[in-house]
């Protein structure tokens, strides 16, 4: 219950289209009963047996006080204007009300889709929201598969659970109460027997989905990991191809494919066997009502045979209400799985988060200084960075050098917080980068990666996430400082040309320019590069270097470098071992020390 409260509560910003909808299903519900109720005059009529009274009593909410000024003007029709009058007289307000009742449940289930689509588009929202705030750390640790399916498959599924809820919640009740209460009304003994028959289906509705939420939990989990190993395949189809894996590939799947659909099918077998259940039990019930009733009736004391057949049209009404509102039940159960699952995202906790007084970092000044840092990543037990200490003085360019898996990258990973030290200091114009505005913080600092990122997207908006506010002027400008602006106009569309998913339609030189450029229109001081020339043949390689040189200029550059000779020319080399900075100088004063450098130097050149 109080996870159905707290999915609820995405419901409260819209109470309004909410109250609304209660108003119609209750206006609904009357206009119902009072259709249904007209074929006991009808009957009436027909078989000569309506009861009509001479006097007409003041207005006052009761159904006595309707019933008796109604059987008042259909005698002064019948007295009047003849039978044949009074019976289309019954049927114009049978249609009348009919008419009434359907627009009224247009206008409630138009209000419970504005509720429905706006609610799952808060929770998507906020879901993304949080999945852009998450740590890096959080997405070593979760299948990207897993996620999507949490973003689409299992908001879908709440979708569903909302939707039942808010008609449990705003309709059936409100249904059920009103022809419970008509019944009552025509007879208090077989409604009754009504009310004992209830508790017993919702027993047996308990008993069937006693595990259904549990199932449907596992089967959840399991279209992540078949989202995730489509992902998986489809990133990696060139080497799959290439390995001839696809057999490998096609047997994993269907291996879990096939759990998944053993698992859903008993979900769904035990879902669709409400109905059946439900059916019984109403045909159980309409018999025994037909029975008591039928009793009553031939007995002659009671109710007439025409009260009785009123009665029966109305009960039929109370079974689509308590068929709804099973199925209903076993909607919530599975929107409470998968709210289970996307829960986690929702209280996952950020651990890069701002200080509450944290600064707004407007420039920077004068330098960065590492001191003292250590870094763990999570579930290792070895530190991936000891005790590291250096210094870059603004304009410098800083070249980090060591063999794979000694701690390169984890540095400048550090420097914009996408994740933080276990311990030690990060400084940035002699204040630690803790105290600083993270977006602020993060707008000092541009990125080109060794493996250029690109979006599915045209190429000006792949370069507009430098600066999305920038001019066509200030594009061309960066395109052609990034030697990029050649290749983009020789494209059909120019710089509207669509890239394909990972910008899969332009080589991985061309790739590179366009990360070039979108760092040059961010224009931040402080510029990491992760080695962009290492995998690139020799001519983009050539025309690469000279885009990164109009980069870097008037600039402090961090460099992670791959090949030792790309590193000649920078102020400083952080020469890296294990995560501990062994040495740190010019390239000529670290050959003159003869050290790990010039082991690495002279490896490289062998």
């Amino acid at each position: 219950m109080k996870k159905l409260i707290v999915i609820l509560k995405y419901v409260a910003p819209y109470w309004i289209a909410a109250l609304l909808s209660v108003i119609s299903n209750l206006l609904v519900a009357l206009f119902s009963v009072i259709s249904f109720t007209m074929v006991i005059p009808i009957l009436g009529l027909l078989f000569s047996t309506q009861q009509f009274v001479s006097d007409l009593l003041p207005f006052k909410i009761s159904a006595q006080l309707v019933q008796h000024n109604f059987n008042y003007y259909l005698g002064q029709i019948v007295e009047n204007k003849g039978h044949l009058n009074a019976l289309m007289f019954i049927i114009l307000i049978v249609l009348i009300f009919t008419i009434l009742k359907n627009v009224f449940l247009y206008i409630s289930k138009s209000l419970i889709i504005h509720i429905r689509t706006n609610v799952v588009q808060d929770i998507r929202n906020e879901l993304m929201s949080k999945i852009l705030d998450f740590d890096l750390s959080y997405f070593s640790d979760q299948r990207r598969g897993d996620i999507i399916s949490k973003m689409i498959v299992d908001v879908k599924e709440i979708e569903m659970s909302i939707i039942s809820s808010l008609e449990m919640i705003f309709k059936d009740p409100i249904l059920i109460t009103v022809y419970l209460y008509a019944l009552f009304f025509m007879s208090t003994k077989l409604t009754l027997i009504v009310i004992i028959i209830f508790p017993v289906s919702a027993l047996v509705i308990g008993i069937v989905g006693k595990n259904l939420k549990k199932d449907t939990f596992r089967g959840q989990e399991r279209i992540g990991a078949l989202i995730g190993m489509l992902e998986e395949a489809l990133s990696g189809i060139k080497i799959i191809k290439a390995f001839s894996a696809e057999k490998f590939i096609e047997n994993r799947f269907k291996d879990q494919n096939t759990y998944f659909s053993n698992l859903f099918s008993k979900v769904w077998r035990r879902r669709i066997l409400i109905n059946p259940v439900m059916d019984i039990i109403a045909t159980i019930s309409i018999l025994m009502i037909v029975w008591f009733g039928g009793k009553i009736v031939l007995s002659g004391e009671g109710i007439s045979s025409q009260l009785f057949i009123g009665y029966l049209a109305v009960f039929t009404q109370v079974i689509a209400p308590s068929k709804s509102l099973s199925s209903g039940y076993y909607n919530i159960l599975k929107g409470i799985a998968s709210f289970d699952r996307i829960n986690t995202i929702l209280i996952h906790q950020f651990k890069i988060k701002n200080e509450p007084d944290a600064k707004i970092l407007e420039n920077f000044n004068k330098r960065i200084e590492f001191r003292n840092v250590e870094f763990t990543y999570e579930n290792e037990d070895e530190s991936v960075i000891k005790n590291v200490n250096f210094t870059i003085e603004k304009g410098q360019t800083v070249t980090i050098v060591g063999k794979s898996g000694s701690g390169k990258s984890t540095i400048v990973d550090l420097l914009p917080r996408f994740f933080d030290p276990d311990s030690g200091n990060i400084l940035i114009d002699d204040v630690p980068i803790k105290n600083y505005d993270i977006n602020s913080l993060r707008k000092l600092i541009g990125y080109v990666n060794q493996e250029p990122i690109l979006f599915n997207d045209t190429i000006s908006n792949n370069i507009l996430y430098g600066k999305p506010s920038s001019s066509k002027d200030q594009l061309i400008e960066v395109a052609k400082k990034a030697y990029a602006y050649d290749f983009i106009m020789e494209k059909e569309s120019g710089f509207e040309y669509q890239l394909g998913e990972d910008g899969g339609k332009l080589s991985l030189g061309e790739k590179q320019r366009i990360s070039i450029a979108r760092a040059l229109l961010k224009d931040s001081p402080i510029m990491i590069l992760d080695e962009a020339t290492s995998a690139l043949d020799y001519n983009s390689e050539l025309i690469v270097r000279k885009a990164i040189k109009e980069l870097t200029q008037n600039r402090t550059t961090v460099i992670i470098a791959h090949r030792l000779s790309t590193v000649r020319k920078a102020d400083k080399i952080l020469v890296l071992n294990q995560g501990r900075i062994v040495e740190q100088g010019r390239h000529e004063e670290l050959l003159e020390l003869d050290g790990y450098y010039k082991e690495l130097f002279d490896l490289e050149l062998a």
